[in-house]
């Protein structure tokens, strides 16, 4: 392969890896997970593309045309429709707003919790932002977003690995996470984050929350809608509990 066209071949690859790292970074910049394994494959394809470009201006067959781009081009493509399609189908899964997983998601994994019938135990815990209407109406959409941006983040902060956050709708989120692991503990960061939160916060108002919390067993015994509609009923529970606590002290 000549220099010009395999310097034509190399610039118009580079091109669309960087295009790809950029929209990356733009909609993934809450999500420091799939950024750095975003970065490390498209890195992995620049090198990749950068030795077979070092490579095919000096070795030929006996058409000219370079033995190694036969191999790593063909490679190179697929890796870089496949960090595309990954990129579409982990975007069906996003919260834009958060960050966090969506309901889509969430419903992703409660069907295969139970399909499995494994007998496994899950906690789940459905969270609400207390006055959250409130927010809106006094402060605007904007502010609202922040809120939950906010609260999104601190969630993200306080979770392990292993645990499961999504914005459910709404100001509604959804946690879960095995039963051994102990969401409650979870729970307690979430609420001694947010305390800290308030305390620092120059914003006019405070955000606290009401949950319900429950544990799911997969063995066929009890539909994940029927459990899913008693921890909402928990947590709408909790939440009319801490407004009249409110309105007692005020």
């Amino acid at each position: 392969m000549t220099l010009p066209n395999a310097l034509n071949l190399f610039i118009g690859s580079a091109l669309i890896i960087i295009l790809i790292f950029a929209e990356c970074l733009i909609k993934y910049k809450n999500n420091r997970y799939i950024k750095k394994i975003f970065c490390t494959v498209l890195a992995a394809a620049m090198l990749a593309l950068t030795a077979d470009f070092l490579i095919s201006c000096n070795f030929t067959d006996k058409n000219n045309t370079s033995i190694y781009v036969k191999f790593i081009w063909p490679f190179i493509s697929a890796l870089l429709l496949f960090i595309y399609l990954f990129l579409i189908i982990k975007e069906s899964r996003i919260d834009s707003l958060t960050g966090l997983d969506n309901r889509y998601s969430f419903f992703e994994l409660t069907g295969r919790i139970s399909r499995s019938r494994s007998g496994e135990s899950w906690v789940f815990a459905m969270i609400d932002i207390n006055n959250f209407r409130s927010i809106n109406e006094v402060y605007g959409n904007f502010e609202g977003d922040n809120a939950l941006r906010n609260f999104a983040k601190i969630i993200k902060k306080c979770g392990a690995k292993t645990d499961f956050a999504a914005r459910y709708g709404g100001d509604e989120f959804i946690l879960v996470s095995k039963a051994e692991n102990g969401l409650d503990i979870f729970i307690n960061k979430i609420n001694q984050e947010l305390f800290l939160y308030n305390e620092k916060n120059e914003k006019p108002y405070n955000i606290e929350i009401s949950f319900g919390l429950d544990t799911f067993v997969a063995d066929g015994s009890k539909t994940i809608d029927d459990f899913l509609s008693s921890i909402d009923k928990y947590m709408h529970k909790h939440n009319d509990e801490s407004r009249r606590a409110g309105d007692s002290k005020a």
